[in-house]
């Protein structure tokens, strides 16, 4: 038995080679925009010629055309893990009773952890149908121990691939141990244990569960990583095309500007009276016109100008100042905890820039109810981190894995551009800026910075 169960693990581990194949070769299962985000983009026409009723279910019929691509991955994930599930208990022989000959177990964690409802219940049904037509005696008991093993799987499958590599590993490794125990009681309670299954034997079957477990997560992780990898590679193509579309406009818009804005600065020299006062409104708003074109250059390119040495503490001290006012507005608290010892090296205006917009949006996030927004800096290893906390509406997942795109917002009036630009300048540091939500708890935003030598400290 211990031979058909090595060659069993193979029966477990090419559907998942499948998967991992057509996930990373398809671009249709990337993570990007999905039509389902798309209504709370504003209409393009500026006087708003569209219906919005005509538009959301033009969108909802799309959506059960086209389901969302995670739900793709998911049905993927769930098909191939039910056709392992078949493989293990046919293959290399047929299997005489719940016991000898199958890892089903294992594909079918996989599938509730990493495939969610619709995985799960694809493999589950895959299950059933097998072990219907397979005609063994105690079906019912065989349905119960499968039921309950994705019982047990499914509260972690909520939030399962929000969580780090290492909790997701344990906890696969856990049930996989639960379903062994349960499998071992219904094996007892069915009287279908034989002389000839030795402690020894049962430690082997064991053992070779968890490794086909371990295998099977790595090749889910292998999997995972791959495909956020080619995510960011699209962002990446995204940002760098809307950067060059972005310079090359306001390059194009600046040199009449400025020929424009020379005229006028003559003509106000000879003029008098209400034409004056015109020609001094049009220069005001030819300067207001200047400095959106350099804050849109900004989305393009971050300019770090002055690059210095300086505290967070004094920095995040100066935006509390600044914003004090409108979250008192918004009946928002602030707290913010700063070590003083944090010390990095950027353009000061260009970070303050960054994490004034951060905060702005936890305010206008929490402002519908009373809200708290908790802002702490510490020092992690040889970087600065900054953790930006709110109590709000939060985001779903769709809305979380498309943050950050250009002309993308949740807010009524926004135009996505901020929080692109805030992105650009973090990295442009050196740093790094995540989020994490969850809808109607609220948001956590993550800025990490390198911190600053200790030899630049001295000097």
């Amino acid at each position: 038995m211990i031979k058909d169960l090595l060659l069993d693990i193979l029966d477990i581990l090419i559907p998942l080679l499948l998967y991992q194949l057509i996930c990373i070769t398809n671009h249709n299962f990337y993570k990007n925009e999905h039509p389902s985000t798309y209504p709370e983009r504003r209409p393009a026409a500026a006087d708003g010629s569209f219906s919005r009723d005509i538009r959301k279910w033009a969108f909802e019929a799309y959506k059960l055309l086209y389901p969302k691509k995670d739900q793709r991955r998911q049905m993927l994930l769930g098909l191939c893990c039910g056709i392992a599930i078949v493989l293990s208990m046919l293959f290399p022989s047929n299997i005489t009773n719940d016991f000898d000959g199958d890892l089903r177990s294992i594909p079918l964690i996989i599938a509730v952890l990493y495939g969610g409802n619709v995985g799960g219940i694809i493999s589950f049904i895959s299950f059933v149908m097998c072990r219907f037509l397979i005609g063994l005696d105690d079906f019912f008991i065989g349905f119960i121990a499968s039921l309950l093993i994705c019982a047990a799987a499914y509260p972690f499958a909520a939030r399962f691939n929000q969580k780090s590599p290492q909790f997701r590993f344990i906890t696969s490794i856990l049930l996989t141990t639960a379903a062994f125990i349960v499998s071992w009681g219904g094996f007892i309670l069915t009287k279908q244990m034989n002389e000839s299954y030795s402690g020894f034997f049962m430690l082997q079957v064991f053992l070779l569960q968890l490794v086909t477990m371990s295998l099977a997560v790595f090749l889910m992780e292998v999997t995972i990583k791959a495909i956020c990898m080619q995510e960011q590679i699209i962002r990446t193509e995204k940002l760098n095309v809307t950067s060059q579309l972005a310079a090359s406009v306001a390059h194009e818009i600046r040199s009449p500007l400025t020929s424009i804005k020379g005229f006028l600065q003559l003509s106000m020299r000879n003029a008098e009276g209400k034409n004056k006062k015109y020609l001094e409104i049009s220069m005001m708003e030819l300067n207001r016109m200047e400095y959106i074109i350099n804050d849109f250059l900004n989305y393009a390119k971050p300019q770090l100008e002055t690059i210095e040495v300086f505290p967070v503490s004094v920095i995040l001290g100066q935006i509390k100042e600044e914003i004090e006012p409108a979250a008192q507005a918004n009946h928002v608290d602030l707290e913010m905890l700063a070590e003083d010892d944090l010390w990095i090296q950027a353009d000061r205006s260009k970070i303050k820039q960054a994490l004034t917009h951060i905060i702005r949006n936890s305010i206008d996030a929490t402002s519908a109810s009373k809200g708290r927004i908790s802002i702490a800096a510490y020092r992690h290893f040889h970087h600065v981190c900054i953790r930006i906390r709110d109590n709000g509406v939060g985001m779903s997942p769709e809305q979380l894995s498309i943050l950050g795109n250009p002309f993308y917002s949740t807010k009524l009036n926004g135009t996505g551009l901020g929080l692109m630009v805030t992105f650009r300048i973090i990295q442009a540091v050196g740093g790094s800026l995540e989020f994490q939500s969850v809808k109607g708890e609220g948001t956590t935003a993550l800025v990490t910075l390198p911190a600053a030598a200790d030899l630049q400290l001295k000097a």
